[in-house]
């Protein structure tokens, strides 16, 4: 086969599967853009059933089985039984170890520095300040 004759073949093979392929696409284009100019009082009931709106079913009653519990069941506390979050908002960090001391007293047990850098704390009855070098870098509540 000289060249001539593979390029006719495939002009003719792509110009059969293109209008196979789009055949439709012009008819069903065009009426769905006649649909969308037309006002919903003028549009007839001759639509196809996937564009029927859908009716609302009855809602299905599903039976549920039984469900054996196993383990530890925990029940939440209702607001009147639930403790209030106290926010601790002090030392603030960047504070340093001698102005802790000065506000808040001295505490019940210094755990000395670990680490590197060395971080110490300070529990007091409340909370635990966390300290790198001498300077605050965390509180938590006890």
């Amino acid at each position: 086969m000289n060249h001539k004759t593979i390029i006719s073949l495939f002009v003719t093979l792509f110009a059969f599967s293109y209008n196979t392929a789009f055949a439709e696409r012009p008819a069903a284009f065009e009426s769905a853009n006649e649909e969308q100019m037309q006002p919903e009082s003028i549009q007839d009931d001759s639509r196809p059933a996937a564009y029927e709106p859908a009716t609302p079913a009855e809602p299905e009653v599903v039976e549920t089985e039984q469900v054996q519990q196993q383990g530890d069941v925990l029940q939440m506390p209702t607001e009147a039984q639930a403790q209030p979050v106290h926010k601790l908002d002090f030392p603030r960090r960047g504070m340093t170890q001698d102005k802790v001391q000065n506000e808040l007293g001295r505490p019940l047990e210094i755990v000395p520095a670990v680490g590197q850098p060395p971080i110490s704390r300070w529990v007091y009855n409340d909370r635990v300040v966390y300290f790198e070098y001498s300077a605050v870098i965390h509180v938590v509540a006890k």
